[in-house]
């Protein structure tokens, strides 16, 4: 099965709910574990486990049948304002902003201010929800030769329909006449949301025969 940004997924019914965004896979096993679905320009996007995709549709991504409301399945992001003492890590994804209140001003104890504004002392954070040891793969991520070149970006993943396993990236290079390569998951040695690394350099990837995407 073909995983590419922006394709139309739909119920079992075969009503469209959003278009896919980013594929979770297992960073070891090289499993897709997750969807992440972006239902509109002002909605949040959900994750959805692989689970509930009927992998076996060709031409489009669809879910089984299901009693669970689209709607309950988690965010993707979630933010939540919480106390600089509490802050143990580096200031990553955090959004600060102060706002000083009159005298004798009660504070909430949710660290949110009338306004939208985050009091004194807080931070605002916003977290993905996906466990650890998974990665959800962006539109474009880099991908990195073992000679340590930037070769092209992840365009499409490419799955078993079966065991959910990754079995091939492809990769574009170019801007204007733009190539394509479809490179065996086993040549990847390591993966993150912005980067994915190969074992091979990029000359032996350069003779990878071109490819044109469906």
């Amino acid at each position: 099965m073909r995983l590419i940004k922006g394709a139309e997924v739909f119920t079992a019914k075969g009503e469209k709910i959003g278009e896919l965004n980013r594929v979770v896979i297992d960073a070891k096993t090289r499993d897709v574990t997750d969807l992440v679905v972006e239902k509109g320009l002002f909605e949040h996007e959900k994750v959805i486990p692989v689970g509930l995709v009927d992998m076996e549709q060709k031409d489009r991504i669809m879910l089984r049948e299901t009693n669970q409301d689209v709607d309950a399945f988690l965010d993707y992001e979630t933010t939540q304002y919480v106390p600089t003492d509490q802050i143990t890590e580096p200031y990553e994804n955090i959004e600060t902003s102060y706002w000083y209140p009159p005298i004798n001003y009660q504070f909430p104890a949710s660290g949110m201010l009338p306004g939208g504004n985050v009091m004194p002392g807080y931070v605002l954070r916003t977290e993905t929800n996906i466990p650890e040891g998974r990665v959800a793969i962006s539109e474009g991520a880099q991908v990195i030769s073992a000679d340590e070149k930037h070769i092209g970006n992840i365009e499409q993943v490419i799955a078993d329909s079966e065991s959910n396993n990754v079995t091939h990236f492809v990769v574009g290079k170019g801007f204007l006449l733009k190539e394509h390569k479809v490179v065996p998951a086993h040549w990847v040695t390591r993966v993150s949301e912005e980067k994915i690394y190969l074992s091979v350099g990029a000359r032996l990837f350069d003779r990878l025969p071109d490819y044109q995407p469906g």
